[in-house]
């Protein structure tokens, strides 16, 4: 297959899947958001985080997904025709892009002081914790991305052919090494810490009322053997699904990030040039899917999620069948 044939390919997955990606993203979020507001779940500070971060997707459909499916799919970006939505489209892009791994990982934290074999560990594991942390880390990333707001530029690229983009140069060199350490290995780093401290306290926990059951003690010590609920035990399923989620989608982006920065002051061919971009283009959708499938994920890793979810599609179905 030529190199020629696969960037039509891929303008053809975006011209074609990135509508139905896109549709299938906007309906998981709303549904994630109606569901996760509703049950017992939403009282744990991890259902706040979660909620965050469907709220984050949400938004980054339309300033991420959307935008890019214009300028792939269908060769036009609105954004290059005002200097001012450009900047803030890339502005927001930026805190988005760091707002939902930084969401996953607090959840993560919070995991970990649940599960925790010390009782006053757990107790750190507040609401208002959560909220004081989710504000803060997003009043951080909105001050830290001001940049964006000042380095980037419309660039004339042939006639009426103009594209938003960030300042080429130092500052895209700045913004390149920037995005693959923070954006793109240290997220998935901490989450694989957190989320195997939590698997690793979880194990204790068994292992202390196994030791417990032996001895045929019967009760419970205060400050030795700890029982999670039932609904601590789906939060946890559900944050180690969409922290595998996030890896399996993200990373792919991250190593094509480092290959092209090894590999760019190599001599390529066009061919060779051609193909590159495919595969980021590629990557690029790859990269999106993550955040479209947050409500099969949670289907798959909750009861209790699966049956509100069902309780309001019947709801629903039952309105509209009386209209």
């Amino acid at each position: 297959m030529s190199s020629s044939i696969l960037l039509f390919s891929m303008q053809q997955l975006y011209r074609i899947g990135g509508p139905i990606l896109l549709f299938i993203g906007i309906t998981s979020c709303i549904l994630n958001l109606l569901v996760l507001r509703r049950i017992s779940l939403r009282k744990s500070p991890c259902t706040m985080g979660l909620i965050t971060v469907n709220i984050v997707n949400f938004a980054y459909l339309f300033f991420g997904l959307l935008f890019t499916v214009l300028i792939i799919g269908y060769n036009s970006d609105p954004s290059a025709n005002n200097i001012g939505f450009c900047r803030f489209r890339n502005y927001m892009s930026f805190i988005l892009v760091c707002c939902e791994p930084s969401c996953l990982i607090l959840a993560s934290i919070d995991r970990v002081l649940v599960t925790s074999p010390n009782a006053g560990t757990r107790r750190r594991s507040t609401r208002r914790l959560m909220f004081i942390s989710i504000i803060g880390m997003c009043l951080f990333w909105s001050v830290f991305h001001i940049h964006a707001l000042i380095f980037t530029q419309i660039v004339q690229y042939g006639t009426n052919y103009f594209v938003c983009i960030r300042q080429p140069g130092v500052y895209s060199e700045f913004v390149t090494y920037y995005s693959l350490v923070v954006t793109g290995c240290l997220p998935p780093t901490l989450m694989a810490i957190f989320g195997f401290w939590a698997v690793k306290n979880i194990r204790q926990m068994r292992r202390v009322r196994h030791n417990a059951s032996t001895i045929g003690t019967g009760t419970v010590v205060v400050g030795g053997a700890h029982t999670l609920r039932s609904k601590d035990q789906q939060l946890i399923r559900i944050l180690i699904i969409d922290i595998l989620s996030y890896i399996i989608c993200k990373y792919p982006a991250t190593i094509m990030l480092i290959y092209q920065q090894i590999t760019k002051y190599n001599n390529k061919t066009v061919e060779q040039g051609q193909i590159e971009q495919a595969i980021v283009e590629l990557m690029a959708f790859l990269y999106f899917v993550e955040n479209c499938i947050g409500c099969f994920t949670n289907m798959f890793a909750s009861k209790t999620f699966r049956a509100e979810l069902k309780r309001i599609l019947l709801k629903f179905s039952q309105f509209f069948r009386f209209q």
